[in-house]
């Protein structure tokens, strides 16, 4: 009885010992985390947008870990054309791939559109591409 209470006693203190070493080293507080920003998202809004319309706006959501990105196209519904948003999108990646020292890009999937009413209760059109890049 003596024996399985001690090995109980040992068990629970090693358990508690490894619960706080590794409570410890978070990636904000360890001293090496090189690697935590790139696991993170980055939200891009370009300066040279490439577009005539005035209610376009183009953001980009990069995530350097895996070299993707997802570019959106959002404007007034009203004012939307298929045409001009993968034109705008297409200029938006070559700049982005310029500046990031990427060579050559790839499709994940196949480019979508939605049509929302956004806060003000006006309708919306977003086009969204979602590429790979490779260096």
């Amino acid at each position: 009885m003596k024996k399985n209470l001690l090995v109980c006693c040992m068990l629970f203190a090693g358990v508690v010992m490894f619960a706080q070493r590794t409570g410890t080293f978070t990636p904000e507080t360890s001293a090496d985390n090189r690697g935590y920003d790139e696991k993170t998202t980055r939200i891009i809004i370009p300066e040279n947008q490439h577009t005539t319309d005035d209610t376009a706006e183009v953001r980009i959501e990069y995530t350097p870990r895996y070299d993707e990105v997802r570019i959106y196209y959002t404007c007034m519904y009203v004012t939307y054309d298929k045409g001009q948003a993968m034109n705008t999108v297409l200029a938006c990646l070559e700049d982005f791939m310029k500046a990031n020292q990427y060579y050559h890009y790839k499709y994940l999937a196949r480019d979508k559109e939605k049509y929302f009413k956004n806060e003000r209760g006006y309708s919306c059109a977003q086009y969204m591409s979602y590429v790979k890049f490779t260096r």
